[in-house]
């Protein structure tokens, strides 16, 4: 009798920890990511045939980024703008919309251009906070805007053919984004 006692408890007390756990993993698979939009750019240099390059190294470095920030468990959405975007105002108004949709609390700024000389290639990643949905009521109401840089990571580089030919741009999206991710 005993045993068919001890039996029933631990049945009993198996039960209990399923359902605790099935309510854990619910709650895991229910519970949204935190959103980042992954948006990238490359510089208007005026030329057609050089704004395709830096668009073509533009978008690998931001699917770089942001399978990197996927693989640290981040949902991340990308949004790329081409070098011959050059409204300004219309491109942020775009990113912030996309943010806002998305519900997105943070922007990751990815790009990859030559320095106002043309000698250092710069490759960068920036992180801002979205503003305006959060916080006290007169923010809240404001429309949302991208913040100030709560995170910067860059990288300069000669700007020449052997760097061209030889830069790593998905070593340097992993660098920059385990930096980031281990940032408290």
């Amino acid at each position: 009798m005993k045993q068919g006692r001890w039996l029933a408890c631990l049945r009993a007390a198996l039960l209990v920890t399923l359902a605790m756990l099935a309510q854990t993993v619910s709650a895991q698979e229910t519970t949204p990511l935190p959103c980042l939009i992954v948006y990238g750019h490359a510089r208007n240099s005026g030329d057609a045939a050089e704004n395709e390059a830096w668009d073509r190294v533009n978008q690998t470095f931001n699917a770089q980024v942001t399978q990197r920030l996927r693989a640290g468990g981040q949902r991340a959405l990308p949004l790329l703008f081409k070098a011959g975007v050059t409204d300004v105002a219309d491109a942020v108004a775009t990113l912030v919309d996309a943010a806002e949709r998305q519900g997105c609390q943070r922007v990751v700024d990815t790009a990859v251009f030559a320095d106002g000389d043309g000698k250092t290639l710069i490759v960068r990643l920036r992180v801002h906070p979205v503003l305006g949905r959060a916080g006290p009521r007169a923010l809240a109401a404001a429309a949302p805007r991208i913040g100030e840089a709560v995170y910067s990571s860059q990288r300069d580089l000669e700007l020449n053919q052997r760097t061209l030919e030889r830069v790593n741009l998905a070593a340097l999206a992993e660098q920059m984004v385990a930096a980031y991710l281990s940032e408290p």
